[in-house]
């Protein structure tokens, strides 16, 4: 008598169902995960838009009221500042203005030194038809430069200030932020 081989029952074993379940759990976690990263990005992004749209706004408004007083000969003075919140729904937003005096720093270089801060060279500058190296026999040509860059650094921190408007929210717990300046020169005495 031959015998048959029993026959077989089919279905997935214990097993193979809990590997297909964590495979799936992984998975679905992977997912969730990059879609909550998805949301974030999102909010931020369409939080900094905003932002960068009130700013502008905010900036444009505070130019009007410079430009008034321009108009009147009067210049913004440093120090200026303002704030406050903007009207609803956009009330979670909050801006901050402020007018500043530019500084020009001027770099002072000793007398005899060259532009990178250090002497020259032995060799590195002009010669003479005899072929010595031509030194600085005069130097008030270059004390002419420095007081016309001083005058001109003078002028310009006078003359000049830097207009900012900054907004800011709250994103997820902190505080972010965006800024917008700009700057005003005063082109007539």
């Amino acid at each position: 008598m031959i015998r048959r081989p029993a026959k077989r029952e089919s279905g997935f074993t214990l097993i193979e169902i809990m590997i297909s379940l964590s495979i799936l759990s992984i998975t679905l976690v992977s997912i969730y995960v990059a879609q909550g990263n998805s949301l974030r990005a999102s909010g931020r992004a369409e939080n900094i838009q905003t932002a960068s749209s009130l700013a502008r706004q905010k900036m444009t408004e505070m130019m009007l009221e410079l430009q008034k007083d321009l108009d009147k000969g009067k210049f913004p003075d440093e120090g200026t500042e303002e704030q406050g919140t903007f009207d609803p729904p956009l009330d979670r937003f909050r801006w901050e203005f402020a007018v500043k005096k530019v500084e020009i720093k001027m770099a002072d270089t000793p007398s005899g030194e060259g532009a990178s801060g250090g002497a020259p060279a032995p060799g590195a500058g002009p010669t003479t038809s005899t072929g010595e190296e031509a030194g600085q026999t005069n130097e008030a040509p270059e004390a002419a430069m420095r007081n016309m860059a001083q005058m001109v650094t003078k002028k310009i921190n006078e003359s000049v200030r830097e207009i900012s408007t900054k907004v800011i929210w709250e994103e997820l717990g902190e505080e972010q932020s965006l800024v917008v300046t700009t700057h005003i020169a005063k082109l007539n005495n």
